[in-house]
């Protein structure tokens, strides 16, 4: 159980260091290949743990940049004569969670698998 949840951990500290970085370096297409990262990481029964530790890191990180892009464009409202509008950023926030929600569903998984075998 504790290689799971540390497989699990180590998931989730590399994707907060790699989502900004991917992002910044590669723009929407970084968002692909994470998520495509993670889900073949998910897709063993040894990875689980650390794909879904991606995929909470990848949801995390994604419910900040669209905060991010929201408070941004409400600074820029504030100005006189400025106007910025931001459309579907519930339905942004509502498919982050449901990437955290599959991650956590992931690890939770690879946590029942190991305490099942031990």
């Amino acid at each position: 159980m504790q290689k799971a949840l540390g497989t699990a951990l180590a998931g989730l500290v590399l994707g907060a260091i790699v989502v900004p970085l991917a992002i910044g370096a590669f723009a929407p297409l970084g968002f692909l290949i994470f998520a495509a990262f993670a889900g073949l990481a998910g897709l063993r029964q040894e990875s689980r743990g650390f794909g879904g530790g991606l995929l909470i890191a990848f949801g995390s990180w994604w419910v900040y940049f669209v905060g991010g892009a929201v408070e941004r464009c409400d600074v820029l409202n504030r100005q006189p004569g400025a106007s910025c509008a931001i459309y579907g950023t519930n339905e942004q926030l509502a498919l982050a969670g449901s990437v955290v929600l599959v991650g956590a569903l992931l690890v939770t998984i690879a946590l029942r698998q190991k305490t099942a075998t031990a």
